[in-house]
C-alpha cells in the first residue's frame, strides 16, 4: 500500500467503525474532509446491526454529496484481503468471521475496501505527509495498537495485523488483566483505562484520564508519576520493536497522545536510556492527522484501490501489438 502516487479518482466515502462510535465522511482527491457525521455503534447488537448502521451513514453522506467512486472502511479487527474479519475481540459482538466488505457492497452497491483501523490511521498519516515514508505508528487510547510503515508502504503482515504492539508483555509483572483476557500486556498499563487504573491504585480516587492529565499539569506529583510510569512501560515494550524495524520516528496517535509532553518526554528519555546507537536517536512525535486519521487513511486506500482496478481494466482492454 504505497502512497507514492496520489490518486486523481473522484471523491470517496470513508468510514471508521469503532467500539463506541461509527463515523463517515466524504473525502475528495486532495484529502479534504466534508459532510462528516457520526453515530453510536450498535456494538452489542451483532454484526448485521453494525453493518446496517455503517451503510446508513454512507447513504447519508452520499445523499448530501452526490455520487462517489468507492467506500473505504477502517475498523477494529484483523481482515483478510477480501475484507472479512479473521480476528476480533468482543468489543464488537459477533464481528469475527463477518464479511465486512461483501456485506457493505450488498447493502450499498458501491465498491468497498476494508482495513484495520490502526492501519488506516497510519495510512492517514502517510497520506498527509508522503515525504515521511518510514515510521512506527502507535495508537494509544482505550486500547493500544500499532502499524509499521517502511519505504512508503504499510506492512500488512501474514495475519493483517503487523505492528500490533498492545498485547506485548509489559516489563511490570503485576497480574493485571488486559482487555483481551491476557495478563500484563502493555495495553493494561499504558492505555487510557490503564493509566486511570494506576491512578486509582495509588490514590483510591476514580477519575477519568482527562482529570489525571489536568492534575499532572497543575503539579500533582502522583498524577505526573502515574503518566511517567505508563510512558516507561510503553517505552520498554517499544524498544525491541524499534531495534527490529528501525523506523527512525515513532508517531503517537490516539486519545492518550493528547497528554503531549507529559507522555512524550519520559517516553523519549526511557527509550534513549535502553536503546543503543543508532536506535537511540529515534524521534517521538505526536501524530498530525488527529481524530480523523483513520478516515483519511481509509479514503486514501479506497481511492488507490479504485484507481488500480481502473488501470488494470484499461490495460486489459488495450489491443496488443502484432508481431510480424
Amino acid at each position: 500500500m504505497s502512497v507514492r502516487e496520489q490518486s486523481t479518482s473522484p471523491s470517496v466515502v470513508a468510514v471508521d467503525i469503532g467500539g463506541t462510535k461509527t463515523a463517515a465522511a466524504l473525502v475528495d482527491a486532495s484529502g479534504q474532509i466534508s459532510h462528516r457525521i457520526q453515530r453510536p455503534t450498535p456494538a452489542a447488537q451483532g454484526a448485521a446491526a453494525i453493518l446496517d448502521a455503517a451503510a446508513a451513514l454512507v447513504r447519508e453522506v452520499v445523499g448530501a454529496a452526490g455520487s462517489v467512486a468507492a467506500v473505504g472502511v477502517g475498523s477494529a479487527g484483523a481482515f483478510d484481503e477480501d475484507g472479512a474479519v479473521t480476528h476480533a475481540t468482543d468489543h464488537l459482538a459477533g464481528w469475527r468471521g463477518t464479511p465486512v466488505a461483501a456485506g457493505l457492497v450488498a447493502r450499498l452497491g458501491i465498491p468497498v475496501v476494508v482495513v484495520n483501523d490502526v492501519h488506516a490511521a497510519a495510512l492517514g498519516e502517510l497520506a498527509l505527509d508522503s515525504d515521511r515514508d518510514r515510521f512506527l505508528f502507535v495508537a494509544v487510547g482505550t486500547g493500544i495498537g500499532g502499524a509499521v510503515v517502511s519505504e512508503g508502504t504499510l506492512l500488512r503482515g501474514a495475519s493483517g495485523m503487523a505492528g500490533s504492539i498492545g498485547h506485548l508483555r509489559a516489563a511490570t509483572m503485576r497480574g493485571r488483566v488486559c482487555s483481551c483476557g491476557g495478563r500484563d500486556h502493555i495495553e493494561a498499563f499504558a492505555s487510557g483505562p490503564g493509566i486511570e487504573r494506576s491512578f486509582t491504585e495509588r490514590t483510591g480516587s476514580v477519575v477519568p484520564l482527562r482529570e489525571v492529565a489536568r492534575r499532572a499539569r497543575e503539579g500533582d506529583r502522583v498524577a505526573a508519576d502515574v503518566i511517567a510510569a505508563a510512558a516507561d512501560e510503553l517505552g520498554a515494550s517499544l524498544a525491541p520493536v524499534i531495534a527490529t524495524v528501525d523506523p527512525g520516528t515513532v508517531l503517537l496517535g490516539g486519545g492518550v497522545s493528547e497528554l503531549g509532553a507529559a507522555l512524550v518526554e519520559p517516553l523519549t528519555e526511557g527509550l534513549r536510556a535502553c536503546l543503543r546507537p543508532p536506535f537511540a536517536e529515534v524521534r517521538i512525535e505526536i501524530a498530525r492527522a488527529g481524530t480523523d486519521a483513520a478516515l483519511r487513511g481509509a479514503a486514501w486506500l479506497a481511492a488507490q484501490t479504485r484507481a488500480a482496478i481502473a488501470e488494470r481494466t484499461a490495460s486489459s482492454s488495450r489491443p496488443s501489438a502484432l508481431l510480424s
